[in-house]
């Protein structure tokens, strides 16, 4: 009876967590049987399942990854670190890459993480929303294709939207709290904080949301101390967060001004990209046009309008007035309707404002961007689809509700298994080719310290524990940057790597000795610094901009 306000014991009512709530489509032996943390271990470990055998754990590496996992490698020299780029992936991946250059190990590591925070990050949301719910939603995530695809890849975000659904759980929590919420407000901070380690601007869009969603229970007198207690520590969390990310702009780019300006050098404009998201949503990984993006997928739309319904859904559902529960011991709270309503509603506003952002955001449009939003709307989206099932069960035979559920969950399934395979499957041999062009090289031989330079250079440098400088693949090479022949003349081995004729718009390369690679069909220009290129040593390298 733990949990229940005096009301509910003495009217005889069910724990939150074992009734069949209204709309949540469970018995209540079946909830009794099974319960709601051990569905969700269930779903992590699912979660986990799906990485190691639907994304292999031998998928190589890609740009971003070369660039986080060779910060803290023992393989070899950092690769330039962009000024946009945020601290929180490469030292997640340090107690590996320091140890061992093992893809597998690191793919496989990544995996059991990405799978502790999605049980943990749901795992908060449980004494908010009682039963099944939770569960679902955590199901409903983990089936997206770009979270599985991104799970065990060296990236931010997974952990930026995994964080954001635990910050949401854990705001809501502090301010529906009885008493004086410390555990949960420090957590607030903590996870703030955290996560602006990976996204410091998505954070932020985050947390302003969910401070602007939670001012709305200051209209409650009983809700009013905690929900300031909330707003507060969003507010100290993010600036600790950018407190973090001033101090390393001082440090590394010389002031906030400096590195804001090469930061953002290569956003462009604001623009409107609501088209080239829903072109997006079965990949490819990088939508930079209409060209690459491709026609809008008619699987993928009916899917997203189908996951808004089901949230549409939730926020109608009874559900929302019933039982909630703000934490654990001294953090009890009564049920009512507002807060009821306001654990369905919070999250889907914070989705809308991250969703928003990127809708505008000046640069690429990528599907793991909206990996947030899918996060947070799952938890509504679940209440949405479990009130559907109830729904049907009261006026048709059980057995029309499981086949709903059946129905919905096999074709959430379907689409986006086929579309995470898609993108493997386009992806891998391209992956699989930068790991064979290092072997060629090493097998070719080269001086230290090393650059890389060309097609693919941050991966193919990382493997090789080489500095790296890329240029987009697929295109001429432009003329060599004076960076890269002044580290000829620093004493490094620049290794310039491409295919076909992609040199022929550099012709300072000429005097270089060029190889063919024989596994890989490319080919690699290498300066041993025995060639002089003519320019003073000493050019610093800054990553472009992505």
């Amino acid at each position: 009876m733990q949990g229940l306000s005096r009301q509910e014991r003495g009217s005889g009512a069910r724990p939150a967590d074992r009734g069949p709530a209204a709309g949540e489509g469970a018995s209540p032996a079946g909830a009794a049987r099974i319960s709601p943390v051990a569905l969700l271990a269930v779903v992590a470990l699912c979660y986990a399942a799906a990485q190691l055998l639907l994304v292999s754990p031998r998928f190589a590496l890609e740009w971003d990854e070369a660039v986080y996992a060779s910060q803290f490698s023992g393989n070899g020299a950092p690769i330039a670190f962009h000024a946009s780029r945020g601290w929180g992936t490469p030292l997640l991946v340090a107690p590996v890459v320091a140890l061992t250059d093992s893809i597998t190990v690191l793919r496989v590591y990544l995996t059991g993480v990405s799978a502790l925070l999605l049980f943990v990050s749901f795992r908060l949301w449980l004494p908010l929303r009682p039963g099944r719910t939770v569960p679902v939603a955590a199901a409903l995530f983990a089936g997206c294709w770009p979270a599985v695809f991104y799970g065990d890849e060296a990236m931010p975000n997974v952990p930026t939207a995994l964080g954001a659904v635990a910050l949401t759980a854990l705001a809501l929590r502090t301010a529906t709290a009885r008493g004086v919420p410390a555990g949960t407000a420090v957590a607030t901070v903590g996870t703030v904080v955290v996560v602006s380690l990976f996204r410091p601007t998505d954070v932020t869009v985050i947390a302003l949301t969910l401070a602007g969603a939670l001012a709305f229970l200051l209209l409650s007198p009983a809700r009013r101390r905690g929900t300031l207690i909330a707003i507060a520590a969003l507010g100290a969390g993010l600036a600790a967060g950018w407190g973090l990310w001033i101090a390393d702009a001082l440090r590394r780019y010389g002031g906030v001004a400096e590195r804001l300006e090469k930061a953002t050098e290569n956003f462009g404009e604001y623009r409107w990209l609501g088209g080239q998201h829903l072109r997006a949503l079965d990949g490819p990984v990088v939508c930079s046009s209409h060209d690459t993006c491709g026609p809008v997928p008619v699987a993928g739309a009916v899917w997203l309008a189908v996951f808004l319904l089901l949230a549409a859904a939730g926020l109608a559902s009874p559900r929302g007035r019933d039982r909630t529960a703000a934490g654990q011991g001294e953090d009890r709270t009564a049920a009512g309707r507002g807060e009821g309503r306001a654990v369905l509603a919070v999250p889907v506003v914070v989705a809308a404002g991250i969703a928003g952002a990127y809708l505008y955001y000046p640069s690429l449009t990528l599907p793991r961007y909206m990996l947030p939003a899918y996060g947070l709307l799952s938890i509504a989206a679940a209440a949405g689809l479990l009130r559907a099932a109830g729904a049907l069960r009261r006026r048709a035979a059980p057995a029309y509700a499981v086949a709903c559920c059946c129905v919905v969950v096999g074709g959430h399934l379907w689409v986006q298994t086929s579309q995470l395979l898609d993108n493997v499957g386009r992806l891998m041999p391209g992956r699989a080719r930068d790991v064979t062009v290092a072997a060629d090289l090493r097998k070719l031989g080269h001086g230290r310290p090393c650059l890389v330079y060309g097609w693919h250079a941050p991966q193919i440098g990382h493997y090789l524990g080489c500095e790296a400088a890329g240029t987009p693949g697929g295109q001429p090479l432009p003329a060599t940057p004076r960076h890269v022949a002044a580290k000829a003349a620093d004493g490094y081995a620049v290794i310039v790597v491409y295919k076909d004729d992609a040199d022929r718009g550099a012709p300072d390369l000429a005097s270089w000795p060029r190889y063919r690679l024989p596994a890989s069909g490319w080919y690699a220009r290498v300066n041993n610094g025995e060639i002089d290129t003519g320019v003073p040593p000493g050019r610093p390298y800054d990553e472009p901009g992505l």
